[in-house]
């Protein structure tokens, strides 16, 4: 076994250790009093927390406020700790280290590790980097079965106190960046999805709740069909032939799969229809709005790039509106298409209904207004995401090259 890891702080150069982790702590399991349902082992006027594994998921480890509270009755059922400690899930959320920073009951699905002789933040994400491999304990398809002499008698490599810490501290650093992220990302997408339903009128208002400045007068109301040329798109026939695609084609296909992974904006086409195949479609060489009405029935698209359109997605040719307006009413829309489909059903979205559904519309400029608004809206929640993502996976890549 390696006795160094890839990356290393330049500072530290001595081997790592192999030792059993129940040599590092003394690790007990929780206890439940029984039956859990039973009121009794609970008072919200209590300060002890009761850590259940919807808290470990919703936190992602780290427990910062517990919401149900166990009583005195009930703490003397289970293992009750008034400083943070580390723990470790073995039931559910299998392998997921935790560490709580309230007063908390801990029940019998978690191991704790007292008197530890390690750096708490980086066991934290040691056992974070290797939850995957305790899968070795379980068969396959089957839940892992985990507990306390396993976790014991396991081997693993660990440095000096001063580099442990360093790693940990790094980490840590890294995992509260991206909780920042997700927190702003979270306030973003809500605030988007308050001002969609407060920019645009309610059903009998003529006004939106909500208005930008410098605009004023009563929306008008349209037909979507007086506002854009609604053609429906096209495929060729049967579609696994390969003669229809073309990967020097640069001419796109659509594909549902990329509204979902692009959000709705295409940027990027990986798929290409071939010249035969651009014969049995509608092509577009400019940015159109498009409406899906297959699968992710009534999400918005806007293709970016050049873009064979299937017969899944309807075309606003001709638009007498400014696109990002649209783009945003449609999303905020989406869900009332369901009046157009049976409970439990799909819903069945074609031209004429879209052309027949009536519309609040503002003059150009407020449509500009809003949709400009809404356009740095969406761009900040994809940065977000984007930076998301980069962290996870420079995490992702540190776990893999820093533990041993």
């Amino acid at each position: 076994m390696e006795q160094i890891p890839k990356i290393r702080f330049s500072q530290f150069d001595n081997k790592w250790n192999s030792i059993l982790i129940g040599n590092l702590a003394k690790i007990k399991r929780g206890a439940s009093p029984r039956p859990i349902q039973n009121p009794k082992w609970f008072d919200e006027n209590s300060d002890i927390g009761w850590l259940r594994i919807s808290d470990v998921t919703e936190q992602n480890g780290r427990i910062k406020y517990l919401e149900q509270k166990i009583s005195k009755l009930g703490q003397e059922k289970t293992r009750v700790l008034n400083t943070p400690h580390l723990l470790l899930s073995i039931a559910a959320t299998v392998g997921k280290p935790v560490v709580n920073y309230v007063k908390t009951g801990v029940h019998d699905g978690f191991l704790i590790f007292e008197n530890p002789k390690f750096d708490r933040e980086f066991m934290f994400q040691w056992f974070d980097m290797f939850r995957p491999k305790w899968n070795k304990y379980g068969q396959p398809g089957s839940q892992v079965n985990l507990n306390s002499d396993i976790i014991r008698n396991h081997k693993m490599m660990i440095p000096s106190l001063p580099e442990q810490s360093a790693i940990g501290s790094l980490f840590r650093t890294l995992d509260d960046l991206l909780a920042s992220y997700k927190d702003n990302l979270a306030n973003y997408q809500s605030l988007k999805a308050t001002m969609l339903s407060k920019m645009f009128p309610e059903a009998g208002q003529t006004v939106p709740e909500i208005r930008l400045d410098g605009f004023e007068g009563e929306w008008e109301e349209k037909y979507i069909g007086e506002l854009a040329d609604i053609v429906r798109g096209a495929s060729p026939r049967p579609i696994q032939d390969p003669k229809w695609f073309d990967t020097n084609s640069e001419i796109g296909w659509l594909r549902i799969s990329d509204v979902t992974s692009q959000n709705g904006r295409i940027y990027s086409l990986e798929q290409k229809i071939s010249k035969l195949g651009q014969e049995k479609t509608r092509v577009l060489t400019e940015p159109h709005l498009l409406l899906s009405i297959a699968a992710t029935v009534g999400k918005p698209v806007v293709n970016y790039v050049k873009t064979g359109v299937h017969d899944g997605f309807l075309i606003f040719m001709n638009p007498k509106f400014d696109r990002e307006f649209m783009f945003q009413w449609l999303e905020m829309f989406r869900e009332k298409w369901n009046r157009y489909g049976q409970p439990g059903s799909q819903v069945n979205l074609n031209s004429d209904i879209v052309k027949n559904q009536k519309i609040l519309v503002p003059c150009m400029e407020e449509q500009q207004a809003i949709g400009a608004y809404f356009s740095n809206l969406d761009n900040l929640i994809v940065a977000h995401q984007e930076k998301i993502s980069q962290l996870e996976n420079l995490k992702k890549k540190l776990l893999q090259d820093m533990f041993i």
